[in-house]
């Protein structure tokens, strides 16, 4: 079963060191869209901080297969 690393990047680059097996890119679709929401539900102030947050998925050879992007535009000082 590959593995995957789910990166998040705000500005500055979290490297998922540990990586998870999932069967299929389905799953991987599934598991980044459950990463952001995570990050968005725990840490919301990252978003607001940068204006953008991202969850980047490298294969195993450190590809990048797919990302989920958040990003705010405006007027974001409070």
């Amino acid at each position: 079963m590959p593995r995957y690393f789910f990166n998040t990047v705000d500005g500055r680059r979290y490297p998922d060191e540990d990586g998870t097996d999932l069967p299929d890119l389905e799953a991987v679709r599934r598991k980044a869209t459950r990463v952001m929401a995570e990050l968005l539900k725990e840490r919301p102030s990252e978003l607001w901080d940068t204006g953008h947050l991202v969850v980047e998925v490298a294969d195993e050879a450190g590809a990048v297969v797919m990302s989920v992007n958040v990003s705010l535009s405006g007027n974001l000082a409070a």
